[in-house]
């Protein structure tokens, strides 16, 4: 997959604490090598590594970008 466009951890204009970062990295590498049966792994990370973050209203973002699945919107826009 074509992940060229997702935001990665540090494409947001708020800190992203290196765990959560990793994670998100992680994530984007698992979709760019179509690991499609295991991405409840990556999933599961983000959700527990976002957590971490220190303001309620960057975690939500976070969470709904990646976990609300909104990054298939970029992904869509450069089909």
């Amino acid at each position: 997959m074509d992940v060229s466009r997702i935001k990665g951890a540090h494409d947001w204009d708020f800190p992203v604490p290196e765990i959560t970062a990793e994670a998100i990295d992680d994530f984007i590498a698992a979709l760019a090598r179509d690991e499609k049966h295991f991405m409840d792994i990556y999933y599961d990370a983000i959700d527990s590594c976002s957590r971490e973050m220190s303001n309620e209203r960057d975690e939500m973002v976070i969470r709904n970008y990646y976990l609300g699945n909104e990054w298939m919107d970029d992904v869509r826009a450069s089909a």
